[in-house]
């Protein structure tokens, strides 16, 4: 079998999950030979498909833009499959990416959204990234059974280990250096099952000609590792370090230690062992939300020489992708020197370096461009969007298009563009548009990005025809209302919802919620944090508007027909249900969640209100207000299975084989979703989600409970500002701690 054949297998496979007969689609190699773009093209003759393309993901892009084109759908993760109907005749039709590398993923998504799925939803995953054109997508998957196993060929007893690695959603923050021994124990087949499943990920991955980026090792480690080895010359050793993330303390071993060359060697052998060999692409970030050791520019250029040379050592082609975020994050500490200290002794063309926030604060013309600390390394604009998977229409497209289309003005070597979502699932709009910016059919003014979003609107809920011409105008209308506001100019942070600010004290809880969720004391916020704006008049005045358009939108869909009838070349007889108006539920559900949530902003100041005006019976009545639209809006969720909580904890019961092991897991999933890590973090309801059985058995008692010690307060005089909020602090947290230690099996 030619390598050509071997891919096109591979793209047919696509195709055929996609609903398409692969007996239809014939895939070529288009003959071209070139570095500097990926470039496809089909046409369609008789019912059948013919793609030629440079690579499978190439051809995978030119089979979804066939299906947008031609049979009026979008392959997205809420509809990845269209009817099996004929085949449309298609005129030969190209399209090209000057992009090299089209990046996907970012480190915490696979705690905030893939840590429980299996190998149906992996495999559409990756389908979803061939046919949005991502060429390096992170691949964490198992990466806590290859350090399991590093660490006990190191002398670690396996028990001692597995309390170090903790549970599975919080482990990306372990591989980052930012937490350990938290949740758990995982499975006892946990890491058979994840090697298992990441083999599946990676063969699909490399069969589609993707460059998977892989993890390697950071240098964090358990305090027993942490010390120079039995043959180690304590004197001629660099000792090991301790970073601090959130309250946990991680030692880090100095990458020039020979503990550190070690270790890596080790780690190195393992994951070819249990995975395969590498990609030649690794990501490697030691301190992410981390001050380092040390600030001594010498130490720091010792800290990149040494990562980069245990990472050439075992593998002498690895390129070293980092991210820039360390840089913004903590930017008071990485100052140009610092920074360019760091790699001053790695190869150029051996690094990658992601401008993982480009739509909000984009590092490159500071870093990257001629004179700046990383000047001439590869790096790649990235869009970073989601923070925690909260609730949130959101995405300045305007933005998106203007900062893309602008690339690389500047700075030279830019090497692609990606995403580095911390969620995913939601916000398709932005997701769509951002994948077509890499590519030459990609709108470049905000003229052509009015007409891409009216095709977006009309093909997401299939609005094609004469027939529907009145049902298009009005979704195109609720659609420039959500465009021209939740989507609109500014819009690269959500609009916090009220509904998961904790209340906390005698006082309107939203101005101490940042944007991404951790309520802020009295520490400065810091420079990625966005509070909440409590007074924004854009904010209340949009909310009309959006509530029409919800209107709109359910006028259009209950309009359509419930069901289609199957096409001639399906095997189903009967009709088949309608999934533009499933799609139309979801974002009207989606919309009207955001429109009521944000009201609750009225009923939250109504008992405040009504607190200091000591009138407890005004506290219960607007709380009975506020309880009125918590329900309705747990109802909402309800309806949809990826808005319960239930679909959360099933994923993750489902990796274990006992009660007990199922419970862990339980524990673990609600934990996320609610007070994160411990009650000493600054993270509660960063992870926070307008879902079934969150709204309703978390937010709302909190808020009763609010209500309930103003109203007792109340019921004396006037309540102050200063009222001792220890009784609200300890309710608040036995119900918060009670909501995520309960199990399905009633086991603690």
């Amino acid at each position: 079998m030619s390598a050509t054949s071997a891919w096109a297998d591979a793209v047919r496979g696509v195709a055929e999950r996609a609903g398409l007969d692969p007996r239809q689609v014939t895939v070529e190699g288009a003959g071209i030979e070139t570095n500097q773009s990926d470039t496809a093209g089909y046409r369609a003759e008789a019912g059948h498909l013919t793609i030629r393309a440079t690579d499978a993901v190439a051809a995978s892009v030119a089979l979804a833009r066939y299906v947008r084109d031609n049979l009026g759908t979008r392959l997205t993760w809420q509809r990845a499959r269209v009817s099996a109907s004929p085949l449309p005749d298609a005129p030969p039709t190209t399209v090209s990416s000057p992009h090299e590398v089209r990046y996907y993923l970012n480190v915490v998504t696979f705690g905030y959204s893939t840590p429980f799925w299996g190998w149906d939803r992996w495999e559409r995953e990756v389908d979803w990234m061939a046919l949005h054109g991502i060429t390096h997508p992170l691949m964490l998957v198992a990466h806590e059974a290859v350090l399991a196993e590093t660490f006990r060929r190191a002398g670690l007893p396996d028990a001692e280990a597995a309390r170090w690695l903790g549970g599975a959603a919080h482990f990306p923050w372990t591989f980052m250096g930012g937490m350990h021994s938290f949740g758990g124990p995982l499975p006892a087949r946990w890491a058979e099952r994840r090697v298992d499943l990441a083999r599946r990920i990676l063969d699909r991955m490399r069969e589609l000609g993707m460059t998977p980026v892989l993890p390697a090792f950071g240098g964090h480690v358990p305090p027993a590792l942490a010390g120079p080895g039995p043959d180690d010359d304590p004197a001629d050793d660099h000792p090991a370090g301790e970073i601090e993330w959130q309250g946990w303390r991680i030692p880090l071993l100095h990458p020039e230690s020979r503990r550190f060359r070690e270790l890596f060697a080790t780690f190195a052998q393992v994951q070819r062992e249990l995975l395969g060999p590498g990609s030649g692409h690794y990501a490697v970030d030691p301190y992410i939300e981390s001050v380092p050791p040390s600030g001594d520019v010498e130490y720091l250029r010792a800290a990149g020489r040494g990562t980069y040379r245990a990472l050439a050592a075992a593998d002498p082609d690895a390129v070293w992708v980092l991210q820039g975020w360390p840089f913004h994050y903590k930017g008071a500490f990485w100052t140009p020197d610092r920074v360019a200290a760091y790699l001053r002794d790695v190869p150029v063309d051996r690094t990658l370096v992601l401008d993982l926030w480009g739509e909000h604060v984009p590092l490159h013309t500071a870093l990257l461009a001629d004179g700046a600390p990383l000047a001439g390394r590869p790096w790649v604009w990235c869009a970073l969007h989601n923070f925690g998977g909260r609730p949130a229409l959101f995405g300045d497209l305007r933005g998106l298009v203007r900062d893309t289309h602008a690339l690389p003005d500047g700075v030279p070597h830019l090497h692609g563009i990606g995403l580095a979502p911390e969620a995913i699932e939601n916000n398709e709009v932005f997701y769509e548009l951002a994948t077509d910016l890499a590519w030459d059919d990609a709108p470049r003014s905000p003229t052509e990005l009015d007409r891409w979003l009216d095709r977006f609107v009309l093909d997401r809920y299939g609005l094609t025809g004469e027939l529907r011409a009145n049902l298009a105008q009005t979704a195109l209308r609720a659609w420039h209302t959500i465009y021209s506001t939740l989507h609109g100019e500014g819009r690269t942070r959500s609009v916090p919802t009220p509904v998961i600010a904790r209340p906390w004290s005698a006082g309107l809880p939203f101005p101490a919620q940042r944007s991404a969720g951790e309520a802020i004391g009295n520490v400065p916020p810091t420079p990625s944090s966005d509070i909440d704006a409590e007074n924004d008049p854009a904010v209340a005045a949009a909310l009309p508007r959006l509530d029409r358009a919800v209107r709109q939108l359910t006028e259009v869909r209950d309009n359509l027909p419930e069901s289609l009838p199957s096409s001639a070349s399906s095997s189903a007889p009967d009709p088949v249900a309608n999934p533009a108006r499933d799609l139309l539920s979801a974002d009207i559900a989606e919309l009207a969640g955001h429109v009521l949530a944000q009201g609750t902003r009225a009923h939250v100041r109504g008992i405040l209100a009504a607190a200091r005006a000591g009138d407890p019976d005004g506290v219960r009545t607007h709380m009975s207000r506020l309880r009125a639209d918590l329900l309705r809006l747990d109802d909402l969720a309800g309806a949809r299975p990826e808005t319960r909580l239930s679909t959360w904890v099933d994923a993750a019961r489902a990796w274990g084989d006992t009660d007990a092991e199922r419970d862990a897991m339980e524990r673990e999933a609600r934990s996320l979703v609610s007070v994160w890590g411990g009650q000493h973090n600054g993270l509660h309801d960063y992870s926070g989600r307008h879902w079934q059985g969150l709204v309703r058995d978390l937010y709302l008692p909190r808020w009763q409970a609010w209500a309930d010690w103003l109203a007792d307060a109340a019921a004396h005089g006037p309540v102050p500002p200063d009222t001792d909020p220890a009784p609200l602090h300890e309710r608040v947290v036995a119900l918060e701690e009670t909501w995520r230690a309960r199990t399905r099996s009633g086991t603690r």
